[in-house]
C-alpha cells in the first residue's frame, strides 16, 4: 500500500468532497457515491491536497518532468496546489499549466494557461478521480497537438474501481489502450472505509 493511501482517503472522508445519494456520473453510470474535489475550496484543504499529491509524486520518483498539467476544471486546483507543495516541502520548482474549456480569442487568447506547453518535453497529468477514463482520453487527445510533449504518467486522487460489462477494470483497459501508467493515490473503497 502506498504511503499516502490511507491518509488521503481519511482526509477526503472528513470533508464535504464525499457525498451520498443518487448520482449520474460523466460516464453515464449511476452511483450512490460522488467524490467531488470541487468541494475542497478552503485554503487548508488545498494545502493538504497539494501535499498528498506532492508526497506521492516524490515517493514514486515522478518529479523529473517539465510541467504539471491539470485538466479543467477539477485538475486546475490540484496542479496549482501540487506545484506549491513541491516547492515548499521538497524545494522542487515544477510549473503548472491547464486548459480552458472554451478557447479564448482575445487578450492572451488560446486554449492553455500557465507554463508554455510548446517548450515542455515532459508532463505529468494530475486529476481527481478515475471512472472509465473518458476525461483522460480527452486530455491525451488535447495535448497531442504538442508533438514534442511526452506524457510521463497520470496521477489521480481516487480510483473509483469501476469495471466494464465484462468485469474488466476500466483502469486496466485505459492502460492497455494508451500505454500510460495511471497512479491512484487511493481508492473509493479506502475512502468509504473512513466515511461514516
Amino acid at each position: 500500500m502506498k504511503r499516502n493511501n490511507n491518509s488521503l482517503a481519511k482526509f477526503l472522508a472528513s470533508t464535504s468532497a464525499v457525498k451520498f445519494g443518487d448520482f449520474v456520473l460523466k460516464s453515464g453510470k449511476k452511483s450512490q457515491i460522488f467524490i467531488d474535489f470541487g468541494q475542497l475550496f478552503y485554503g487548508k484543504e488545498l494545502i493538504a491536497l497539494g501535499e498528498y499529491y506532492a508526497g506521492y509524486i516524490v515517493q514514486n520518483s515522478l518529479q523529473n518532468i517539465d510541467v504539471l498539467f491539470g485538466p479543467a476544471y477539477k485538475g486546475i486546483n490540484i496542479a496549482i496546489a501540487t506545484s506549491i507543495a513541491l516547492s515548499q516541502k521538497y524545494n522542487l520548482a515544477i510549473p503548472f499549466a491547464y486548459n480552458r474549456k472554451v478557447e479564448k480569442d482575445h487578450g492572451e487568447s488560446g486554449k492553455f494557461i500557465g507554463f508554455d506547453l510548446a517548450s515542455a518535453k515532459t508532463a505529468l497529468i494530475l486529476d481527481d478521480v478515475f471512472t472509465d477514463g473518458g476525461t483522460k482520453y480527452e486530455v491525451i487527445d488535447m495535448l497531442s497537438r504538442f508533438k514534442q510533449l511526452e506524457i510521463k504518467a497520470i496521477v489521480i486522487g481516487v480510483d473509483r474501481e469501476e469495471i466494464d460489462d465484462a468485469g474488466v477494470p476500466y483502469l486496466k483497459i485505459f492502460k492497455e489502450k494508451t500505454g500510460l501508467d495511471v497512479h491512484a493515490i487511493t481508492t473509493k473503497k479506502a475512502v468509504l472505509a473512513y466515511k461514516k
